[in-house]
């Protein structure tokens, strides 16, 4: 620990960092040379270190952890810009500007940050993400210091590409409020059980960060009991009492004499009227200990009036963060510089996702069975068409078409497409369709009628698999059907 404090220290001792910045600040021109990638490189590499030895630490000060957050923000920050301006530089050398020649986004979950094709913009997001790296590594050494007193985190040494799939990406701010939220002790005077609210759009990954929160040792010795409860059915008597109607996800038998504090986390998936809440409130109270705490999920906000605390909103990632969650998982230990077509075609399709974690592992997995531009031309050129297919035909783009359980469209081959609706997410425990997506795009099995698919199976809590009813159509044989109708 003391090396690494010592190299940055002595790194930023001969390295002037005024002048690094100085120097990108005259720098006003619209061309992006790739000298300034290379001293971005090297920034992000200090900063990444950091970042690095600090989720190495079991971190518990606050302030601490909101420092950690903002590093990790402008390294995806830095990331990004960087590689859209390689790929940008590449795709001007070849005459062929694959990044920027899709047409605009028709999925707007979060503000997206755009730049104009001539670099004047480009240059400014570069000179502030230098200025900010360059700060960053200016505080490290007193961050490093206090990272001494934390200890670390007892986990094999890995790749992060083998990490970062079977982990809960870019959802630490969000645990650090739950964790304070549950730890939170009330008088015990107080009968009110605490009420959180999480609530955000579909498959965000609401149930995965509570499951991995109620995981976490620090909540597990802190209750005797976590269970889960269906909130569609919390007007059946059998609910007000712990016995029946709920999911026991962990108890503490040691615990249970002590204190008897229970985690419940109630799930809805439909709107609920106040009075039914209250009166489920009221009975369930009745047999919760002081300090038992509740944690709601919808994708309603009009849950946020059952809370006794300010709800949390959970957005999809901003498009840095998922782009660098994206890139690591498709690209795998490869660094994807040294793969520029293949880059520019990963940057483009990552930008049309809109944060989906579903669309993000199933398309990864799809590219990264062939790293060929041959392969990646094809998978880019047929999810241009799934897009501009379903914005054709249903007006939207096919992620909020996901979110929203409508039908979407996906082209199988030149003759027919696939009609999906109705998705599912369930246990792995459940049983889940042998077929999956990967099997219908690239031809493995030959379906007809109606079918259901596994589109996306998670690695981590609570360990769903994601499934769509489908059914394949003939398009051309259905257009020949309409034509000669129409004739007659």
């Amino acid at each position: 620990m003391e090396a690494i404090v010592a190299a940055i220290a002595s790194d930023i001792t001969n390295r002037s960092i005024s002048y690094v910045i100085r120097k990108y600040s005259e720098m006003t021109g619209p061309k992006v040379d790739d000298l300034r990638l290379k001293d971005l490189q090297r920034l992000l590499d200090r900063v990444h270190v950091i970042v690095n030895e600090a989720e190495g630490r079991v971190i518990t000060n606050q302030a601490m952890v909101h420092l950690l957050n903002i590093m990790r923000k402008e390294m995806y920050r830095g990331y990004f810009t960087m590689d859209s301006l390689r790929s940008q530089a590449n795709n001007k050398a070849k005459d062929h500007d694959v990044s920027h020649s899709f047409a605009p986004s028709h999925y707007k979950p979060a503000k997206r940050r755009h730049f104009s094709n001539d670099g004047v913009n480009w240059n400014k997001e570069l000179q502030q993400v230098i200025h900010n790296l360059s700060n960053i590594i200016a505080d490290a050494k007193e961050f490093l210091v206090f990272l001494e007193n934390y200890p670390p985190l007892y986990r094999q040494p890995y790749d992060m590409h083998l990490f970062i799939g079977k982990c809960m990406f870019g959802r630490q701010m969000e645990v650090e409020r739950i964790m304070d939220f549950l730890m939170q002790t009330a008088h015990p005077s107080m009968r009110n059980v605490a009420v959180l609210p999480i609530v955000g759009p579909g498959y965000v990954g609401k149930c995965t960060l509570v499951a991995h929160v109620y995981n976490d040792a620090r909540v597990r010795n802190h209750f005797s009991q976590i269970v889960i409860i269906n909130g569609d059915k919390i007007s059946d008597d059998a609910l007000a009492s712990l016995k029946h109607g709920c999911v026991i996800k962990y108890q503490n038998n040691a615990l249970a004499g002590e204190n008897g504090r229970v985690l419940a986390v109630i799930e809805f998936s439909e709107n609920l009227d106040k009075v039914p809440w209250n009166s489920f409130y009221l009975s369930f109270l009745q047999c919760l200990a002081s300090g038992s705490k509740i944690i709601i999920t919808s994708n309603s906000g009009k849950i946020k009036k059952f809370g006794t605390t300010q709800a949390l909103v959970l957005n999809f990632l901003p498009q840095e963060a998922f782009w660098y969650f994206f890139k690591v998982l498709t690209f795998g230990s490869a660094d994807s510089k040294y793969h520029p077509k293949l880059e520019s075609v990963a940057m483009t399709m990552a930008r049309e996702m809109g944060g989906s974690f579903i669309a993000a592992n199933f398309i990864s997995a799809v590219l990264r069975r062939n790293l060929s531009a041959q392969h990646w031309g094809r998978c880019l050129a047929a999810f241009r068409v799934n897009i501009q297919r379903n914005v054709s035909v249903f007006g939207e783009h096919p992620c909020n078409l996901l979110q929203k359980q409508k039908h979407a469209r996906y082209q199988i081959n030149e003759d027919k497409y696939m009609v999906s609706d109705q998705y599912h997410a369930y246990l792995s425990t459940d049983d889940v369709p042998k077929i999956t997506m990967y099997d219908i795009v690239v031809g493995n099995v030959n379906c007809e009628g109606s079918f259901e698919i596994l589109a996306w199976k998670s690695h981590i809590l609570p360990y769903k698999s994601y499934t769509i009813n489908c059914m394949i159509h003939e398009e051309q044989r259905i257009k020949r059907k309409n034509d000669i109708e129409g004739n007659c």
